[in-house]
């Protein structure tokens, strides 16, 4: 188990560094900046191989990764310095690691679609009887398109909304025969989930190119949505800092995924890639939304802050994250001592 934890960590870790480096990567070069190193992993070097300006290495320690620009931290000459770059350039190579990162879920989650039989729908394919749905008028092969002023598009969408909402009543708004209706009801819990349900089972269809798109594009939507709510709670003291995992909890979790197979693993890899992206578009010190915000009022002042400074709230940004990694990863170890 332990192995299985172990190598599967890594192989997340590295999957989840890679895609958001190549971000970095790849927009750097194609806005002509001379990218002198791609690195896998923080310390010494155990694989290196250098192609043009560029030396692409391997480091011991899977636990991040980066993308060494001439001019990114230094004043320099150089023409494909980063610094000498136009702004809105810059801006798109530092946000293009976290976009990465949602990427990387969209594709996890295409790959997960093609080996499913079919593809669920937020449309009604079969009605419960005696249950909510039913009672109000609501029919098989409607269309859910929206949840009081919650858009639907996916059947996620419906039972996150649920969960949400509880037995508060709801106007559901569906599509029928090309035409919008609204029906109220009362969600009812199923006793034997402890959810909330409308009563109705969601059609299932044959999967296609289209419909698996469309959904992978919709899911990583939602989960996007989902990950800003919990953000929204912790700010608001709503969810407690508590509940926060750090990369113990998420070892654990991805431990956890494997043993119940390859799926469950894919599955969270996407949304720790989709919550990688988000957090680091997030304008905290040290992170590539702070770097962005810098850049964005570099171009309101039509000058740039000193790089001192700038190095300083960065350092200041960092050494705040180290204590906030030391604090979620203390709970981490508290809830396992417990379990």
């Amino acid at each position: 188990m332990i192995l299985t934890t172990l190598i599967s960590a890594i192989i997340v870790f590295a999957l989840l560094i890679f895609f958001h480096e190549l971000g970095h990567f790849t927009v750097a070069k194609l806005v002509g900046i001379k990218v002198h190193e791609f690195a896998i992993g923080m310390g010494p070097q155990l694989l290196k191989h250098k192609k043009g300006d560029t030396m692409y290495s391997i480091r011991a320690l899977p636990i991040g990764g980066y993308v060494m620009m001439e001019g990114e931290v230094e004043s320099s000459t150089d023409e494909k310095a980063f610094s000498n770059k136009p702004l809105w350039a810059r801006i798109a190579v530092v946000a293009a690691g976290a976009i990465m990162n949602f990427f990387l879920g969209f594709i996890i989650f295409v790959v997960m679609l093609s080996y499913e039989p079919e593809i669920p729908q937020a449309v009604i394919g079969k009605l419960i009887p005696n249950k909510p749905a039913q009672g109000v008028g609501l029919q098989e092969g409607d269309r859910i398109i929206r949840l009081n002023n919650y858009k639907v598009h996916i059947q996620e969408d419906v039972r996150y909304f649920l969960d949400k909402n509880r037995d508060n009543p709801i106007d559901v708004t569906v599509l029928r025969d090309n035409q919008k209706m609204t029906f109220t009801l009362v969600p009812e819990l199923e006793e034997k989930y402890q959810s909330y349900i409308m009563g109705y089972e969601a059609l299932t269809v044959s999967k296609n190119i289209v419909n698996i798109t469309q959904y992978a594009y919709y899911r990583t939507v939602f989960l996007t949505k989902v990950i800003f709510a919990s953000l929204g709670d912790l700010v608001t003291g709503k969810a407690g800092m508590n509940q926060v995992s750090g990369p113990v909890g998420i070892v654990q979790g991805i431990g956890t995924a494997a043993k119940e197979g390859l799926r469950n693993l894919a599955f969270l890899a996407a949304l720790i890639s989709i919550n990688l992206g988000i957090f680091n578009l997030l304008p905290i010190p040290a992170l590539d939304g702070s770097k962005i915000m810098f850049l964005l009022i570099e171009g309101v002042r039509k000058k740039p802050i000193s790089p001192e400074k700038e190095g300083m709230v960065h350092f200041v940004g960092f050494a705040m994250l180290i204590l906030l990694l030391v604090f979620v990863t203390f709970n981490d170890i508290v809830r396992m001592v417990g379990q």
